[in-house]
This record gives structure tokens, sequence and C-alpha cells, in this order.
């Protein structure tokens, strides 16, 4: 594994565990077992740090999203966004943890994942405008409400398969999916 690897696996699992506030670049450092110059000579700073971890994981997040939802119809549309949460949380439990962690208080962590979610919001309101619901605007946004609540809980809890998968699918019900 190259250093500059090492430093993200560092910074990611020390975000998690500690928050980005609370983590230094020296422990960083010592945890990537190298030096802080070198995290500044590859990131330049903290934050840069932290933007290159997300950067890299919503890329990864965007081509799995994409693959997952492509192609499919209003219906399955909305029944793999309900299911999104899960995907996520699995592919990438750490990040997500942190994710879950700092968003709250982290406008760089807040952009990254708003600007993931936008494209949902639009292809959702087309679903249900599709469906013929009342009014798809709202419909779309209650279920990004639903889904960033969502994998929130999944991060922050690490339930088992049978329970996500029943919340998911009870969500699928009132849907009727």
């Amino acid at each position: 594994m190259s250093k500059k690897q090492a430093i993200l696996d560092a910074a990611l699992k020390l975000f998690t565990e500690n928050g980005a506030r609370a983590t230094s670049t020296k422990s960083i450092a010592s945890e990537a077992n190298t030096s802080e110059a070198l995290i500044f000579k590859h990131y330049g700073s903290k934050d840069q740090l932290l933007e290159a971890i997300l950067k890299k994981a919503y890329q990864v997040t965007a081509l799995e999203t994409n693959l997952y939802l492509k192609g499919l119809t209003a219906s399955e549309y909305i029944s793999n966004m309900i299911e999104l949460p899960i995907l996520l949380t699995r592919s990438n439990p750490d990040f997500w943890e942190m994710q879950y962690k700092i968003m709250a208080l982290n406008p760089i962590s807040s952009r990254y994942h708003e600007n993931f979610m936008r494209p949902c919001q639009v292809r959702l309101t087309e679903c249900f405008r599709e469906l013929n619901y009342s009014n798809p605007e709202l419909e779309a946004e209650l279920l990004l409400i639903y889904i960033d609540g969502i994998w929130k809980y999944f991060a922050a809890h690490k339930l088992d398969v049978a329970k996500e998968k029943a919340l998911t699918e009870c969500m699928k019900q009132k849907y009727k999916l």
C-alpha cells in the first residue's frame, strides 16, 4: 500500500472514531506510520485530506448507485431508492459511519452529500409524477428524508441484515411496491 493510501485509510479510521475536528494530523501521521510533513505534501491541510476521502468515496458511490438505478421503471427506481441505504452502508461501512458522525458539523461533508443526492430528487419527482401521485415534488422530498434518516440509522446502529431488510420492506409496502 502506498503512503498516500495509508494516510487516507488512517484518516478515515480516526475521523470515524473521533470526528474530523478532534483528529489531529499528528495522530493521522502516527496511525499511517508516516510524517505530518508527508500529509501536508500530499493533501495540503486536514480539510483537504477530508475532502480527498469524501471525493473518492462519493465517486465510487456514484458509480455503484448509477449502476444500481440505471434503466429502471418508475416503480423499480423508487423501490431501489428505498433499498439504497442498505447498499451504501454495506459497501463502505467505515465511510458512512464517518459521514454520519461528521456531516452535521462539517460543511464540506454536507456539500458532497447534497451534490450526490440532488439528481435523485429530480428522478424521484419524475417517477412519482409518472405514477400519478398528486404532489410528486413533496413525495420525492419525503422519500429522500426517509432515505437520509435510514442510512444514518444503519450507519450508527449496524443492524443485522434481517432488520435492515424488514425496515425497507415495510417502507416498500407503504408505496405498494
